[in-house]
């Protein structure tokens, strides 16, 4: 590991890692939902974010900035998701048939 590279980006793994888990909650595929960094103005799909899963829970990260854009808490009560690092969610609508 070059000496530069933070410990915690070596931990994370790209946004896909939680699409079980998100699919389960939302009933959709999230991976290819849009957002906006809330930090720096990046775009990106929730499946190119850089996900944290090795805590309690899971934290996706603006890859550019490392802004927390989405976090995943689940309790035996409930499931928290917390969007505060989002400028917004964009969700693609279906084609009409």
């Amino acid at each position: 590991m070059p000496a530069e590279q933070d410990m915690n980006q070596v931990l994370m793994v790209d946004g896909n890692a939680v699409a079980g888990g998100l699919q389960q909650l939302f009933g959709r595929d999230m991976t290819i939902v849009g957002t906006r960094c809330a930090g720096c103005a990046r775009s990106a799909e929730i499946g190119a974010l850089m996900a944290f899963v090795r805590g309690p829970g899971a934290v996706l990260r603006c890859p550019a900035c490392q802004t927390a854009i989405v976090r995943i808490v689940e309790t035996p009560a409930a499931q928290y998701v917390d969007v505060r690092g989002a400028a917004y969610l964009r969700f693609r609508r279906s084609p009409s048939r």
